[in-house]
């Protein structure tokens, strides 16, 4: 007799790399993108045009070590950087300039970058990168 697959074992088939679970609502991760300008916060790679399998959101602050889904929390990162991250804590992964940067992105408000996102999702507006600025 066939067992039924939950659908985290399913997307956990389809690749390892992708997240299980919907931790984080489209409207706030498009946001925070939009915040850090479509650019990894480690590696300052520019990442429009990027397969979007490839753009990430890391936690400053692993959710292990208490730390939340909150915006402060979360940045953009190409998957490169979040994988060799993995579990390390923020200071032993990146230089002085490169936390000061963070924390300069992290403390903008979302709250101009969110009306911004609910309007490109709901078609209102089309994206173009001087919507940025």
């Amino acid at each position: 007799m066939k067992t039924k697959t939950t659908r985290t074992e399913r997307k956990k088939a389809r690749s390892k790399h992708q997240p299980t679970g919907c931790w984080c609502r489209p409207e706030k991760r498009l946001a925070i993108y939009l915040r850090d300008r479509f650019t990894c916060l480690y590696c300052l790679a520019d990442l429009h045009g990027s397969d979007p399998a490839d753009i990430t959101l890391d936690h400053l602050v692993c959710q292990a070590d208490g730390g939340s889904n909150d915006e402060s929390n979360l940045v953009t990162a190409c998957r490169h950087c979040n994988c060799s991250r993995g579990d390390k804590p923020l200071a032993r992964f990146a230089g002085r300039e490169t936390r000061a940067h963070i924390r300069r992105n992290t403390r903008r408000s979302l709250r101009p970058y969110r009306k911004l996102a609910k309007a490109i999702l709901a078609g209102e507006i089309e994206y173009d990168r001087d919507l940025e600025q």
